[in-house]
């Protein structure tokens, strides 16, 4: 089934949680357990890859993930793939720009699109594919997959990252796309399969387990806004049985976050108790209370304040997303966002900074790019000075990513 076609996939730092996840869906079907996926890092290691592929191959499949940050990048990757090698090569794409906009994907290039989560129909798709069966250029999920019957990694294929403990958000954002694509109702891995995971990773000498969940605390809540710390104790209880003395779990920390509501001494008790990380991270995304209003953050800027508190007492460092360039912000907005900034930084936290940038799908998709105003760069540079800037990209210049929770923590959606 296997001897006419290649399978490799564009794992690009900032998709690789969603191709873990299809790797692992395509372990766990029997036809395709054994077919072999080549790893490219970079464009031109994927090109070399094609390229080395349809010497013993008679085709090849590229496989995408594409956020929109990256979909100028990319579609330009495609058309260069698809002048080099024509129709031998079949190129496939998901991901949250996909998903909003499969039309701009296919006009790239692509063949066929994935909107929504693939678990279940990337690996239909792609045996398909190698049967020679023709395939819609636009594959829609039919119904929200089941976490339980998924994975979020491969160890066989050594494609690890986090367990994703929660998918869906209640809250819909204006500027963030996960509650659009997975819904603003919440699904839960249970407990049992979520240690299933982390003994995989024990098993092969591997002693830190990451969770991850659009909201970290949400674990177990049936809507999200409501906590349910009993489930979020008993996750976190069996998973510390179950790993050795020298294991560690990560949570509430990148690229998870924490409501600032949700920080409270209850569930920071439960780090206490149960967790090895000594930082967290908590979404505030701005200042002002007008623009967390505008935002639908629904929570207040004192909540924020309190967070960063309460966290201190509890000896973490901290450190909090804030987004520059939110449409609609003023001169007022940005005094009052530069106070709070201040305020924390004096209690120990560290900012994350996020440039605004338009999502499809979102209420604030019609906006126009942000950007870092005047106003911030001197506090910037003397936040910065006073190593309170979380920077996560290397060399001199700082790169400022778009969006928070927007993109950067898909599973299962190609």
């Amino acid at each position: 089934m296997f001897k006419n076609h290649a399978l490799a996939f564009y794992y690009h730092r900032i998709n690789s949680y969603s191709f873990n996840a299809l790797a692992g869906a395509i372990d766990a079907d029997t036809e395709l357990a054994d077919i072999p996926i080549g790893i490219a890092l970079t464009a031109d290691a994927l090109r070399e890859r094609i390229s080395e592929d349809l010497q013993n191959h008679s085709r090849a499949i590229a496989a995408f993930s594409i956020m929109t940050c990256q979909f100028e990048e990319t579609s330009r990757l495609i058309k260069r793939l698809r002048g080099e090698h024509g129709g031998r090569l079949t190129v496939i794409a998901g991901g949250p720009h996909v998903t909003a906009r499969p039309e701009d994907v296919l006009r790239a290039g692509a063949d066929i699109v994935f909107r929504g989560e693939a678990e279940i129909s990337f690996p239909r798709v792609l045996k398909a594919l190698l049967r020679g069966t023709d395939c819609a250029p636009v594959q829609s999920a039919d119904t929200l997959t089941d976490l339980d019957r998924t994975y979020s990694f491969s160890p066989k294929r050594e494609m690890f990252g986090p367990i994703e403990i929660t998918r869906g958000c209640a809250f819909a954002c204006r500027f963030c796309q996960t509650s659009q694509i997975f819904g603003a109702g919440l699904r839960h891995r249970s407990i049992e399969k979520i240690v299933r995971q982390a003994e995989s990773l024990r098993s092969i000498n591997r002693k830190i387990v990451r969770l991850l969940s659009p909201n970290a605390f949400s674990y177990g809540s049936p809507d999200g806004r409501k906590l349910n710390l009993v489930a979020v104790r008993d996750l976190l209880a069996a998973l510390r049985e179950s790993l050795p003395a020298d294991g560690r779990i990560i949570f509430a920390h990148f690229p998870s976050e924490a409501r600032p509501e949700h920080v409270t001494p209850d569930t920071l008790s439960l780090l206490d108790e149960f967790a090895d990380n000594d930082e967290i991270v908590i979404g505030a995304q701005s200042g002002s209370r007008r623009m967390l209003d505008a935002c639908g953050r629904a929570h207040t800027v004192e909540d924020v304040i309190s967070a960063v508190a309460c966290a201190k007492k509890h000896g973490y460092k901290i450190i909090v997303d804030f987004m520059f360039g939110l449409p609609g912000e003023n001169d007022a907005d940005r005094r009052e966002s530069l106070s709070v900034m201040r305020e924390i930084v004096g209690m120990g936290a560290r900012i994350h900074m996020h440039v605004f940038a338009p999502l499809p799908q979102t209420a604030f998709a019609n906006e126009a790019p942000g950007g870092i105003s005047p106003f911030f760069l001197n506090a910037i540079n003397e936040f910065r000075a006073l190593g309170a800037i979380y920077e996560n990209a290397p060399g001199p210049r700082k790169k400022f990513y778009a969006v928070n929770a927007g993109e950067h923590k898909h599973f299962g959606i190609l």
